[in-house]
């Protein structure tokens, strides 16, 4: 008994000092920020993969829609606004002629409708269309 008493007087009893703890919480609040900055730039990705991934399935139906009509496109600049996912999207649609007469060059613009201007669009679909 009287050996017990020595020991926590004279600085031998067990547990962390205060340093041991000021350096682990140091390390878990280093640990904790660099896991908060990946998921930040996890979400943000997935966010932009989300938008890109739309855009181009919008780009894909248009051109579709254009082979399906059959229609022989004419040298046209046409925009258009799609609703897709909640979103309104701008689709900027241009054909143009190509040195066989017998096919249209068409590129498809797609951007968010916030994005009026042609070089903010996210993605950019290029098809060749035949007479026939």
């Amino acid at each position: 008994m009287n050996n017990r008493r020595w020991r926590s007087v004279h600085g031998y009893s067990s547990g962390f000092t205060l340093i041991e703890v000021m350096v682990a919480l140091i390390i878990f609040a280093v640990l904790s920020v660099t896991l908060l900055t990946r998921m930040g730039d996890n979400i943000r990705a997935e966010h932009h993969l989300e938008t890109k991934t739309i855009a181009a399935a919008i780009a894909e139906n248009t051109l579709t829609e254009m082979r399906i009509k059959k229609e022989w496109n004419a040298v046209v600049n046409k925009k258009e606004t799609v609703e897709m996912a909640g979103t309104d999207w701008l689709v900027n649609v241009v054909v143009s002629d190509t040195p066989n007469e017998n096919f249209r060059k068409v590129d498809v613009k797609v951007g968010p409708e916030t994005s009026s201007s042609v070089e903010s669009s996210i993605v950019t679909l290029t098809s060749y269309i035949g007479k026939y």
